[in-house]
Formats: C-alpha cells, sequence, structure tokens
C-alpha cells in the first residue's frame, strides 16, 4: 500500500467514525508502515484489552513446549484447589478448553466490575469468586467468549512457573522480541503517555475517566504503542508461516465461533488458541481484536499475502476495525469493489437503531425515577458477583455498580431498571424479601440473587 493511500483512508475512517485517534501499522513484504493519526504521537499508549490474550496463549503454549505444562491434562493437576460452579468442569477443564474459550461460562463481565465496588480484587480473590459463577453449557458444549476463564488459566500458570506470569511474558517474549514499548498493566507505564478514552454517547464524542481493566491475569491488561503492536503482529505472521508442533494449535480451529457481522462475508469462523480466524476474499486470515472501556484495538495477519496490519484506537466498540481490516487486503490484492467504510458504518447505525428500539421498549413511553425506601438502602451481596449498593440520592433509588452510580427507574409496567450511563443499557432488577435480583447475565436467562448485608 502507499503512504498517500493510507492517509486517505485513514482520515476517511476518522471523519466516519468520529475517531479521537487511529494508530496504524502495517507490514507487507518487508515493508512496514506505522502512523498515529489525530489526537496522538508516535509513542501514545493504547490499551490492548483482548489482543492481550495473544500474548497469554502465546506463553502458555511455550510452556507446553518445554514440558512444563500439557495442554490436554486438566488444570486441576497443576493447581489442586481449583474449584468452579460445575463438579466435572472442575475436574476436567484443560489448558486447551480455557485457551478456546469451551468452559461452559458464559461471560459474568459484570463481575469484573460489581467486584471492585468496595476493593479491587487481588486475581486470586478475582479467581475465588468466578468459582461461584453459574454455568449455562456443559464443558466443551459451545465455543463462549470468557475473560474470567482466561484470569483462571493465569492464575494457575502462576502456579507452575512459581512466578507472575507478567514477568514470564516479559522476559519471554518482550524481552527477546525488543517490545520495550509494552506494558504489562497501566501501572507500569507514563500514564500521561496512555490515549484519553472516550465512548460515543447518542453520536456525540464524550471523554470518559480512565478506568483500568482490574486483576483479569493475562485476559485484557495490556498496553503497547502502534510500532510494538506491529512487531507483535509481525511476529504472529512469521510463527503461523513457519512454526511447527504445538507453535502451531494456536492458528488451527478449536472450537467453532458465529461470525457477527452481515458483512466481510465469511464462510467460516474459528477460535484457536487465543487467536481469531475467518476467511476473506478466499484467504485465511488470522485476526484478534479487543475493546474495553473508551478504547478498541486490532491484530491481523494473512500469511499467504506475508500481510500484517494492527489499529489501535481511543473509542471502543466501534467496526472501524473491521473496515480497516477488509480495506487493507483488498489494497494489497487489487480489490477496489467495495467500500468498507459506509459498509461497517451502515451496519453499526442499524445495530445502534435495533439496540434503541429494545431499550425503548423495556423503558417505556414514561420512565419515573424510583422513590428512595430506607428498607431498600444498604450492600446486596453475592458470591462470585460481590457487592451492588443500593442508596438515596435526592430521595431517589440509586444503585452503584463497580466506580459508578446510576439511577433506578420503573416503566409503567412497574418493571425496574438500572439504568446506566451511555449506550443505551438497561439492567432488570427486582427486590425481593431477601435481597435483590439482578440482570448480570443475559445468557442464563435468569437473574442473579444478592442477599442483603
Amino acid at each position: 500500500m502507499k503512504t498517500a493511500e493510507i492517509n486517505n483512508y485513514a482520515e476517511q475512517v476518522m471523519a466516519e467514525f468520529k475517531l479521537p485517534s487511529l494508530g496504524v501499522g502495517i507490514y507487507h513484504h518487508g515493508e512496514t508502515f506505522s502512523h498515529v493519526y489525530g489526537d496522538g504521537q508516535e509513542d501514545t499508549l493504547y490499551p490492548l484489552a483482548s489482543i492481550s490474550k495473544t500474548f497469554f496463549a502465546t506463553a502458555i503454549c511455550k510452556l507446553a513446549e518445554s514440558g512444563k505444562i500439557d495442554l490436554d491434562q486438566p488444570l486441576k493437576k497443576y493447581w489442586p484447589a481449583l474449584k468452579l460452579a460445575d463438579p466435572y468442569t472442575t475436574d476436567h477443564i484443560t489448558w486447551r478448553d480455557a485457551l478456546s474459550h469451551q468452559s461452559g461460562l458464559p461471560a459474568h463481565d459484570l463481575m469484573r466490575f460489581t467486584n471492585c465496588n468496595q476493593q479491587d480484587l487481588t486475581l486470586a480473590q478475582k479467581v475465588a469468586a468466578i468459582g461461584h459463577l453459574e454455568p449455562n453449557h456443559e464443558l466443551r458444549v459451545e465455543m463462549q467468549y470468557s475473560n474470567l476463564i482466561f484470569a483462571v488459566a493465569t492464575y494457575v500458570m502462576e502456579q507452575v512457573i512459581n512466578d507472575s506470569y507478567g514477568s514470564y511474558i516479559c522476559k519471554n517474549l518482550l524481552e527477546p522480541l525488543n517490545l520495550h514499548d509494552t506494558y504489562i498493566n497501566h501501572h507500569e507505564c507514563d500514564a500521561t503517555r496512555i490515549a484519553k478514552p472516550y465512548l460515543l454517547d447518542h453520536g456525540k464524542l464524550m471523554q470518559v475517566p480512565f478506568i483500568a481493566p482490574g486483576k483479569v491475569g493475562g485476559a485484557s491488561s495490556m498496553l503497547a504503542s502502534i510500532s510494538d503492536l506491529l512487531k507483535w503482529g509481525q511476529f504472529q505472521l512469521k510463527t503461523a508461516q513457519t512454526g511447527k508442533g504445538i507453535t502451531m494449535q494456536r492458528y488451527e480451529p478449536q472450537s467453532i465461533m458465529q461470525p457477527d457481522r452481515s458483512y466481510g462475508g465469511a464462510n467460516f469462523a474459528n477460535y484457536g488458541l487465543g487467536m481469531m480466524m475467518e476467511d476473506y476474499r478466499g484467504y485465511k486470515y488470522f485476526f484478534h481484536s479487543g475493546s474495553y472501556i473508551g478504547y478498541c484495538s486490532f491484530l491481523g495477519f494473512v500469511p499467504e499475502l506475508d500481510l500484517a496490519f494492527v489499529f489501535t484506537m481511543n473509542m471502543d466498540s466501534t467496526d472501524a476495525i473491521f473496515a480497516l481490516a477488509y480495506q487493507t487486503i483488498d489494497a494489497v490484492i487489487g480489490q477496489q469493489d467495495k467500500d468498507w467504510i459506509k459498509e461497517a458504518s451502515d451496519y453499526m447505525k442499524q445495530r445502534s437503531l435495533t439496540k434503541r428500539a429494545k431499550f425503548d421498549k423495556h423503558r417505556g413511553a414514561n420512565p419515573q425515577s424510583v422513590p428512595a425506601d430506607a428498607d431498600l438502602l444498604g450492600d446486596y451481596q453475592n458470591d462470585g458477583y460481590g457487592i451492588v449498593t443500593i442508596s438515596s440520592e435526592n430521595d431517589q433509588l440509586m444503585a452503584t455498580i463497580g466506580k459508578w452510580k446510576f439511577p433506578i427507574i420503573q416503566n409503567e409496567r412497574g418493571e425496574k431498571f438500572v439504568e446506566l450511563a451511555v449506550d443505551d443499557e438497561l439492567l432488570a432488577i427486582n427486590f425481593t424479601n431477601h435481597g435483590l435480583e439482578l440482570m448480570t447475565e443475559p445468557a442464563l436467562k435468569h437473574p442473579t440473587a444478592f442477599v442483603k448485608e
């Protein structure tokens, strides 16, 4: 790709998706390009979110290659104290199951926030809490993306190496690859270098406070500059082209994913070991995306084309990453028949309309705040989810989830919801004789019970 072509497309993507900044890194046939557009510099650091999983999975496979672990042996063999809610899963879940998201546990992502209402849990404390979370499938029945199972696997890894996973990754991956601008956690780097996070709230760009992802181990904590992320993309590309044995299992299908975009034309989608894969225009390409509050990142590569590409941005949940990915491949193979900016943007707009319609249906035409009731105020606890606090503000009920306080509203049917601040999100809430019920995980199709302390 020519520099002028990259610059032009980057500017179009930023304008259409309202990105405050955009990092672009591309490697093709020995040539590299990296640049940060908008409000950022070459050394600006971006949280990688779930791209962190590619580092962790690489580290686990290195341990397997050295004979320190076996990918198909149960985690409990390496940490006998492991305990999950399902006894069979506790005894049989393996490294391979964890790294390919086949634990039977749905996301349960809200627990990462409710568990930091009053304190930030250590990794060991979080793993203990995960042990109380309800599964919705048996082991190996269905692929369900889970940050929390990666956290469990991280803690088990630390028992194997008798060291922190971060220390292992630094010594065995970051230092050998000269990734000197890549960090395991945000507190290791200069905070002024981290890109400011933004959300898009009904079309309006809004800066939000930086919220650390918490102790989830190898699931989502890392940060990097665009040039370092490109080096990592090149390493993954070369490994996929030349690797052997256990190393290559990272790029082999381990579980079946459902393509979740109506554009792109994917005929299949799989998850390997910390790596996603799809087909595009007859090419098999590998990738991992990452999204967290105020950030989005992407790593992709096509071995047959000797092509790797990475993107970072300080706005989350945007399909701009896929528009950039498809356009990059198209430019390399000489295709010009698709406007991926428009395709991805139209998809996002339709998805937003659908979500808004669902939100309006539940919220009702005339939602009301819920008057404060002294009997309802206080902390409500769940062994897996931690604490939700109900308080009064201006004589109206409020719910504290993580570091945020949200209003509780009620529609004309008497249904109550916690109204999240942005993005048209409602959490159904119901007060009972012993506590409250909160719809924490949609995949369970029933609420989670919290007992009043």
